[in-house]
């Protein structure tokens, strides 16, 4: 498609041209300016970060991420190229990680996104006011993640991954952003390709359909609201044989693991799976979460804070008094638990790194209850 310049004397085209001839950079000059006008990308979305990163690996960054109207989490994947290289590839990867982002991560992520940009508003209100929300829905939010990629055009391969995730009921976009003019004067067309507006409604249509049917044929199998997956990390700030012993689950090194505890109720249940090595146990949560300076246990018959108790970890009083930063414990009362190295795991288990999150796999419940004999 070409674009034109029209003016009483004539209509002239306008040369198409490229983002790196016009020395316009991925970060500095689209991501920065799309970040204050991103419905012309993504309408009526809001960006609550920018270069978000909440994970070990800081290499893996979010362009921009955003919510939309329905406070769906919004992965926004920005390329200057005019192939979009492996941008799908990237965005699934992310929109992955930040499947299980709660309310209150994200009113974090926004408030700190808000620090840096010199914004005084208030990140909590902003969303809620977003959303037409009066108060915070845990159950309501972040119950799917689309993606948008947007290039200055995308590849073959790429946009036959793109239809390809689309049929399978993912929400995923390309829209695609070509310059022309000059440095003196950049137009951009700015166009959704992938899928083509005229089809969307009913693709839309057809997936709420499947959606409808997916859920009829699932309403017997629901969350039955008390199951949750823990994983535990091991190292120097936690050991299994510490929580099998005094009773507790726990997360530290940051809001995005320990805020994740806060979720366990008392009377939920907790299966607790080791990264990398399988499911130890399974208890039920007896007191909420709290820091490890009021965190007591039983040692020869004595209550006394778990700091002075003999540990295996040798670290777990790193950061005492940052509640964030800190190790938190959750009590737990065990229905069964075993070694390390009698860890149950096998294809298809559910597994993720947060810290605490709901258990909705159905199938996973079944293997593990089944595994550890103990009743659905």
């Amino acid at each position: 498609m070409a674009i034109f310049k029209f003016s009483n004397d004539a209509i002239q085209p306008v040369e198409e041209t490229s983002f790196a001839q016009l020395g316009i950079s991925e970060r500095q000059d689209i991501q920065r300016l799309l970040r204050d006008r991103i419905e012309v990308i993504a309408p009526e979305t809001l960006v609550i970060d920018e270069e978000f990163v909440n994970w070990d690996d800081s290499k893996r960054r979010i362009d921009l991420l955003a919510i939309d109207k329905d406070a769906n989490l919004v992965v926004i994947e920005l390329k200057r190229t005019e192939d979009g290289g492996h941008m799908e590839l990237q965005a699934l990867r992310y929109a992955a990680m930040v499947s299980t982002m709660s309310f209150e991560q994200a009113v974090d992520a926004f408030s700190q996104y808000l620090i840096r940009r010199g914004d005084e508003r208030d990140a909590r209100q902003t969303i809620l006011e977003f959303l037409d929300w009066e108060s915070a829905d845990e159950d309501g939010f972040a119950n799917d993640v689309r993606i948008i990629l947007a290039s200055a055009d995308f590849s073959k391969e790429l946009a036959t991954a793109v239809l390809w995730l689309l049929e399978r009921q993912l929400d995923i976009r390309c829209v695609r952003i070509k310059p022309y003019g000059t440095k003196g004067q950049v137009l951009l067309d700015v166009q959704q390709v992938i899928p083509l507006p005229e089809a969307e409604e009913y693709q839309v249509r057809v997936r709420e359909k499947k959606q409808a049917e997916l859920s009829a044929k699932r309403k017997s199998e629901r969350w039955n609201g008390k199951d949750f997956y823990v994983s535990l990390g091991e190292g120097a700030h936690a050991n299994w044989e510490d929580c099998r012993k005094y009773g507790f689950v726990t997360g530290c090194g940051g809001r995005w693991y320990t805020r994740t505890l806060d979720r366990l109720f008392v009377g939920a249940r907790v299966f607790v799976n080791i990264p990398k090595t399988g499911y130890v146990g399974v208890g039920v949560v007896t007191e909420k979460n709290q820091t490890i300076d009021t965190f007591k246990v039983e040692h020869e018959g004595n209550q006394i804070p778990i700091l002075e108790a003999p540990l295996v970890a040798t670290e777990m009083d790193h950061n005492t008094g940052d509640r964030d930063l800190c190790a938190n414990l959750v009590r737990v009362e065990w229905i069964k638990t075993v070694s390390r190295e009698e860890a149950f795991w096998e294809k298809g288990l559910f597994a993720l790194q947060h810290t605490a999150c709901k258990l909705k796999s159905d199938w996973s419940v079944k293997r593990l209850c089944e595994h550890f004999e103990i009743e659905e």
